[in-house]
C-alpha cells in the first residue's frame, strides 16, 4: 500500500532535468574529475546536483606554468566549506554525454572522492558563451560557495565567525552575465566575498 507524497509527486517533474535559473543552491558534488584543458590549463568537472536538478560546471585553476586562476581560489573555498585541507586524485569512471551514442555512458578518468557526497552551498549565475556553430549557449557558473548547514562563507569559516554576514549580500549580486562581458564578470566572481581568507592557512584552520 501507499499514501500520496505530494513532496515526491513534485519531485518527479525535475527528476534529470538542469539547474537554468540564478540562485542560491544546497546540493552535493555527485563527480569530481580532475581535468586539463588543450592549452595545459588544470582544473576540476563537478556535476552539482539539488532536489533532483543538476548543473556541470567547471572550475580552471591553474595555467600549464602553474600560476593559479580565480577557479583555484573558488576551490579553495569549496574545500574550506567542506573542511578539506587536501584532495588527491584517484582512478575511477565519469558519466558523460556521448552525442554519438545520444546516450550518457561511462569513462576511466582520474576523480576527487573526497568532494563528491558531502553538502555544499552554491550562488549559482548563468553566462552566454560563443558556440562553435557560430551561435550562443548559456551555462550555469559559479559565483559564491557556503557551508550548507551555517550558510558561513569560507573566510567567515577561516575567521572563526558564527553569524553569516556576506552571503546575503552575495545573492543581492547575483545577475546574468552577456556574452560580451562574460570573461571579466567570471573571474571577479569566482573569488569568494570578503577576501578570499586564504593568505595565511596554517595552524589558524579551524579544522
Amino acid at each position: 500500500m501507499y499514501n500520496l507524497d505530494p513532496t515526491a509527486a513534485r519531485k518527479a517533474d525535475q527528476t534529470g532535468s538542469r539547474i537554468a535559473d540564478i540562485g542560491k543552491y544546497v546540493g552535493t558534488f555527485t563527480q569530481a574529475e580532475d581535468i586539463t584543458a588543450g592549452t595545459g590549463t588544470k582544473g576540476v568537472a563537478l556535476r552539482f546536483e539539488c532536489n533532483g536538478q543538476s548543473a556541470n560546471l567547471s572550475l580552471y585553476t591553474t595555467k600549464s606554468d602553474g600560476t593559479q586562476i580565480m577557479g583555484f581560489q573558488s576551490l579553495m573555498a569549496i574545500m574550506t566549506c567542506m573542511s578539506l585541507r587536501g584532495i588527491t586524485p584517484k582512478p575511477g569512471t565519469v558519466k558523460f554525454w556521448d552525442n554519438d551514442a545520444k546516450a550518457e555512458v561511462e569513462r576511466q578518468a582520474q576523480i576527487f572522492p573526497d568532494l563528491c557526497g558531502k553538502p555544499i552551498g552554491l550562488l549559482l549565475e548563468t553566462e552566454d558563451y560563443p558556440k562553435n556553430d557560430g551561435g550562443t549557449g548559456t551555462r550555469m557558473v559559479i559565483a559564491g560557495i557556503f557551508q550548507a548547514k551555517t550558510d558561513l562563507t569560507a573566510s567567515e569559516i577561516l575567521d572563526k565567525k558564527t553569524v553569516p554576514e556576506q552571503l546575503p549580500k552575495m545573492v543581492t549580486r547575483l545577475h546574468h552575465r552577456p556574452v560580451r562581458a562574460a570573461k571579466a564578470p567570471a573571474g571577479r566572481a569566482a573569488a569568494p566575498a570578503g577576501g578570499s581568507g586564504f593568505d595565511d592557512m596554517d595552524d589558524d584552520i579551524p579544522f
